[in-house]
């Protein structure tokens, strides 16, 4: 059993670092954050969203949210206000700029899609797929 500890510590690891080098591939071809990707993908998908929904959608907590609203409401790139039947409510909605940037960042994204699942078959990428919504289930349950 110890040599299959041992290897699902090593699978652990190479999450983490398939994690930290896809993250930095990204952001390097989109000359943006994931985390900040995610943010305007989801705006763009729901035309407006509150803060609250944008961090539970994004399972980040509050002040990561605010932080990456912060800077994108500095660049421009969405707005918030809050809402007028609900005081407590702060609505976040993307910019034109927004949606400018984010449609180049999709471009960037295709090509980095393509790259990263170079080689692999279609019931591959299906295979991956399935093992890796078990993991994120057997994740969420922790």
């Amino acid at each position: 059993m110890s040599a299959c500890r041992n290897e699902l510590r090593q699978v652990f690891l190479m999450l983490k670092n398939i994690d930290r080098r896809v993250t930095h591939a990204f952001e390097k071809r989109t000359a943006i954050s994931l985390t900040r990707y995610e943010i305007l993908y989801a705006l763009e998908e729901n035309d407006y969203m509150t803060q609250t929904a944008l961090q539970q959608t994004l399972a980040i907590d509050q002040a990561a949210i605010t932080r990456h609203l912060k800077i994108l409401e500095k660049q421009q790139l969405v707005t918030r206000k809050r809402n007028e039947k609900n005081n407590r409510e702060v609505l976040v909605t993307i910019s034109p700029a927004g949606m400018q940037l984010l449609n180049g960042c999709n471009m960037g994204k295709e090509q980095f899609m393509d790259d990263l699942y170079e080689g692999f078959t279609p019931e591959e990428i299906e295979q991956l797929a399935g093992l890796i919504n078990r993991l994120n289930k057997n994740a969420e349950a922790l």
